[in-house]
């Protein structure tokens, strides 16, 4: 599958929540614009900086008449230790067999041991990562998605169903995390969504 591209319909899924129960993007239709981020999960140090940010952009999503769903890789069973340990701002969701990834067709890249060995090594180079949920000790099954080379994406959905914005692409680019967007630029497309719908 390829990454949707801006106007057509968001593809469907289902998930299991860090927080209980399923959630799926259906359930938002008419109510909130979506804000879908799709990550490696909380085992990864990049991706609770990146999840910090919209923690503090989270208020302004909310005005704005959006809501966050954060799909992860992370196993059912991680994500509920995740949501007891740590405040989870947003609904944490599990897409282990990385099906609704595949169907935003956000991709993951097979690569030989020196790959690996390479971005463990600039990972090990980059240090303790500021965030506002600590220190997270993976698992060793974790361990190889966080050092996969795979994508990335933060979209936008809006009320009516429609892809409205779309960044995407492989995490690591010139050995650094793709970065997200600012909170004004993504509570400018949720207004923007607002104005269509």
């Amino acid at each position: 599958m390829t990454i949707p591209r801006l106007g057509e319909p968001a593809r469907p899924f289902r998930l299991p929540s860090a927080q209980g129960g399923e959630i799926a993007l259906e359930d938002f239709k008419g109510r909130h614009a979506v804000v879908l981020w799709f990550t490696k999960g909380m085992a990864c140090p990049f991706c609770r900086q990146q999840m910090s940010q919209l923690k503090r952009a989270y208020a302004q999503i909310r005005e704005a008449g959006g809501e966050v769903l954060q799909v992860t890789t992370s196993a059912p069973s991680r994500a509920r230790f995740y949501a007891r340990q740590f405040a989870l701002p947003f609904p944490y969701l599990c897409d282990p067999d990385r099906r609704a990834h595949a169907a935003w067709g956000l991709v993951k890249r097979a690569h030989g041991p020196a790959y690996y060995a390479k971005t463990w090594a600039q990972a090990m180079r980059t240090g303790p990562v500021a965030n506002d949920f600590g220190d997270v000790k993976p698992l060793v099954s974790e361990v190889p998605s966080l050092l996969a080379d795979e994508d990335m994406g933060l979209f936008i959905v809006d009320r009516g169903g429609a892809v409205r914005y779309a960044l995407a692409g492989a995490y690591f680019a010139e050995g650094a995390p793709r970065g997200l967007p600012g909170a004004d630029e993504i509570v400018r497309e949720l207004k923007r969504c607002a104005a269509i719908a």
